[in-house]
């Protein structure tokens, strides 16, 4: 083993060790160790210059953030924009962010993460510097061999490229922690002690994506202390009507913007046309005023929001049997009819001649 390796793999030990110590449930009679403490009348009385926010009033420098939302809800398009602007050193969603290099932990699926990029790269017509897309499945949860594998490639990129790594994303929570069970404290317990490991080690913030849960009035999904080993919580919501987007703030542990909704809205993007002609391609994050906040109920079904995505896009109505042909694929063909008849029923679709739309958008392609 080289003595670089050796000393990565020294830091990582001592990080990853730093963090064991530091859980609740940790066995104190296994070690002694010095409690570090200050006297309150020893704090400066001086005017601060405050430094610790990475995106002001949003994400703080080395913070643990977990951003989620309901499937097709635009979270992984936030994160992905939140990456690009840190790397390049500009607004996110009007927040002003301090740059530094991006690691993408793309485990859940690499290839639409580059998609994804490529029609960010297309829109905005310039090549994002320093975002790093690990297509290496990754595993927090199973041992400490990912987290030792995080912390040498961020030490190597930031020797490469001089510049130092200031946010991690993990896309998504449920991907890395494959074979942990995400209701129990134990088992989650071990996941956040190795992101505090990365985190320790690199002074990066590290973003989790995440999904929300059955109620989606009662937030994220699982384990309810991850939301208190959580510094800022981010929850991505759709208007369905309008397509309207919200990132809002609903956790902030040191810094003020709690409340805070950040507006955006999904610009579809053509990369190309698939064998048959058929343009392809994704969507980037436009600015936008946020929606108005709605009232907590059921939240939209998956196949119901595959439907809405899929007539937004269209920009326009389709009949019930294509629309059932287009997701033959995907979900079974009674079940898109019965959601097509739940969404006629709650006012989300229109329809028209047997031409299902969106309201606003009742024509016929």
């Amino acid at each position: 083993m080289s003595a670089h390796a050796e000393q990565i793999r020294r830091r990582a030990e001592t990080a990853i060790k730093a963090a064991m110590q530091a859980a609740d449930h940790q066995n104190t009679e296994t070690y002694q160790r010095k409690l570090d403490y200050v006297l309150a009348e020893q704090l400066s009385d001086d005017q601060d210059a405050f430094d610790d926010e990475l995106i002001e009033g949003t994400v703080g420098r080395g913070a643990m953030v977990v951003l989620y939302g309901d499937s097709n809800s635009g979270k992984t398009f936030a994160a992905i924009d939140m990456g690009a602007s840190v790397a390049r050193g500009i607004d996110w969603l009007g927040r002003p962010t301090d740059t530094g290099l991006v690691v993408y932990l793309a485990t859940e699926s690499p290839g639409s993460v580059e998609t994804r990029l490529r029609a960010y790269q297309r829109f905005h017509g310039l090549r994002v510097p320093g975002f790093v897309i690990v297509r290496s499945p990754i595993n927090l949860f199973d041992g400490q061999a990912d987290t030792t594998a995080i912390i040498s490639l961020v030490d190597d990129l930031e020797n490469e490229h001089g510049v130092k790594v200031a946010l991690i994303i993990g896309d998504t929570l449920a991907r890395l922690v494959a074979g942990a069970n995400e209701n129990s404290g134990e088992d989650m317990g071990i996941v956040v002690r190795n992101v505090d490991a990365i985190r320790k080690a690199t002074q990066a913030a590290f973003v989790l994506i995440h999904h929300s849960g059955k109620d989606a009035a009662r937030g994220a999904r699982g384990w309810s202390g991850l939301r208190a080993a959580t510094d800022t919580e981010i929850e991505v919501t759709t208007q369905e009507t309008t397509g309207l987007r919200s990132a809002e703030i609903t956790k902030q542990r040191d810094l003020p913007g709690k409340g805070d909704r950040l507006g955006f809205r999904l610009e579809p993007i053509v990369l190309g046309k698939n064998q048959w002609g058929t343009e392809r391609g994704s969507c980037v994050v436009v600015p936008s005023d946020a929606p108005e906040k709605a009232a907590r109920g059921k939240r939209q079904s998956e196949i119901a929001g595959a439907i809405t995505e899929f007539l937004r896009a269209r920009s326009c109505g389709c009949l019930r049997g294509a629309l059932a042909a287009h997701f033959k694929e995907t979900y079974a063909r009674q079940s898109v009819y019965r959601e097509i008849t739940k969404m006629l029923e709650a006012g989300l679709l229109i329809e028209c001649a047997g031409v299902v739309a969106l309201p606003g958008a009742p024509g016929v392609a």
